[in-house]
């Protein structure tokens, strides 16, 4: 790791102790903002965010969603588990290929990262490692969360073969959680995962994130202990839903320097937003930067900082336990109407 690196994740864990409530993040916000002005341009974001200023963000991050469904059906899931809405053909299933590269080529020159991930798992794309490698042919990082139980035969070998930057697989804190709440084997995932290691680019990195709730807060550390000689981080990912209640809030959300793309096209800037109801564009549509600086983006800022927030992020709500960083911080608004 190089100085400058060094300087920007100490940067990082004291902007994430701030806004987060824990420097548990700072890996996780340096994999996709590293260069120098990037990192001032990150900085001025939260300060319109803390200042609740409507500016329209620099984007750094796009998320797609290549795939929208499952193979699993996670019990907490907000979009496939057992409490979601029937969402079944709600989109396609698959990103188009030509869709795909629109998205990537009209991005801004401020994007550093792609992060795959969505209301699906992306290694049900039959072309995710060619995605990979598209982003890496224009300088771009890629970054994946997976539930890793595709992470065999043929799918391991192209993405192992691919300049993927980051591969992340989402888990269970231990066995029995992972059984009872996703109805899948942990020390299967962990022998896909032993697998892709040995066959992985050296420059590919591994990280794990667990997905923290009611049921598995206090099993943390020993997840920490049992996966940290295989990964490079361990990352506490705090289970959302749609239970909240109460007044709009002002959520961090769209000054993060994301947005996300739809299998169909839609672009939002929460990447939780499964249905989705904060739509501020169509890329078969517009362009990427006429979504980025058009009026519906500007105008959802505005109500957001006005007390007016759509019902959709009302009802956001995450778990939250001691030590556990918050992953969509959210401010009671500084003026109404």
């Amino acid at each position: 790791m190089g100085f400058s690196d060094k300087v920007f994740k100490t940067l990082y864990r004291a902007g994430s102790r701030l806004l987060l409530g824990s420097g548990d993040n700072a890996d996780w916000i340096h994999e996709k903002v590293q260069r120098p002005g990037n990192v001032l341009a990150l900085a001025r974001n939260m300060a319109c965010y803390y200042l609740q200023l409507p500016l329209i963000p620099e984007i750094f991050n796009l998320t797609i969603e290549p795939v929208f469904g499952c193979n699993l059906r996670c019990r907490y899931c907000f979009c496939w588990g057992e409490s979601a809405p029937e969402l079944t053909g709600l989109r396609p299933d698959l990103m188009p290929w030509p869709l795909f590269r629109k998205a990537i080529d009209e991005a801004p020159n401020s994007l550093e990262a792609v992060t795959f991930v969505g209301m699906g798992e992306p290694l049900l794309h039959p072309r995710f490692s060619e995605m990979a490698d598209y982003c890496a042919d224009r300088g771009l990082r890629s970054i994946v969360y997976t539930n890793g139980t595709l992470l065999t035969g043929g799918v391991l070998e192209r993405l192992a073969a691919s300049r993927l930057s980051v591969l992340t697989v989402s888990v269970e804190a231990d066995a029995e959680a992972s059984r009872e709440f996703r109805g899948v084997d942990n020390a299967v995932i962990r022998r896909n995962l032993e697998r892709f290691i040995e066959l992985k680019r050296p420059e590919t990195e591994v990280k794990l994130s667990i997905v923290a709730h009611e049921k598995n807060a206090d099993r943390f550390e020993n997840a920490r202990r049992e996966w940290g000689a295989l990964v490079t981080n361990v990352k506490a990912n705090p289970r959302m839903g749609y239970e909240g209640s109460g007044s709009p809030p002002v959520c961090m959300e769209p000054w993060r320097g994301n947005v996300l793309v739809l299998t169909d096209g839609q672009v939002s800037p929460c990447c939780l937003d499964c249905k989705p109801d904060l739509v501020i564009g169509n890329l078969n549509e517009q362009s990427l930067g006429e979504i980025l600086q058009g009026d519906a983006f500007h105008e959802l800022i505005q109500r957001i900082i006005s007390g007016n927030a759509p019902d959709r992020c009302v009802k956001c709500s995450e778990f939250s336990a001691t030590g556990l960083p918050r992953k969509a911080p959210k401010r009671k608004p500084r003026r109404s109407g």
